[in-house]
């Protein structure tokens, strides 16, 4: 590898959090490292979990990781499955805003308010 190539590093910690499972997603989300985090999250989803909310801890994503995410929403809520994003880091932040997903898929600024969100509760003011 030459100094001027770059390895893209992301990974997944998953555990549960009132019944719903947390993929804590880190590192750089993008067409290098996208299949193996869906590979994981959609594992995970296929188990059918009380709800699943995917907490974006990344320092980078891009159109591929948004594509993933869009696929996961959908299938989550085909297969009843409470969905909900975690955005606070600024990269996951103004991707999400940039390509308005942010008014499409169900974003939340904590694990606590996206896990009431899984739940149905009424957010909180």
């Amino acid at each position: 590898m030459t100094s001027s190539e770059t390895v893209s590093v992301a990974g997944t910690q998953i555990h549960e959090h009132d019944d719903v499972l947390v993929a804590v997603v880190s590192g750089e989300l993008d067409m290098t490292s996208v299949d193996g985090i869906a590979a994981t999250l959609f594992e995970h989803l296929g188990t059918r979990p009380g709800g699943m909310v995917v907490d974006l801890a990344v320092s980078f994503l891009g159109s591929s990781g948004l594509s993933m995410l869009l696929e996961l929403n959908k299938r989550a809520r085909r297969d009843g499955v409470g969905f909900a994003l975690v955005a606070t880091e600024a990269a996951a932040v103004r991707t999400l805003t940039a390509s308005a997903l942010a008014h499409v898929l169900p974003v939340t600024q904590s694990v606590d308010e996206a896990v009431a969100l899984v739940h149905g509760e009424p957010k909180r003011s």
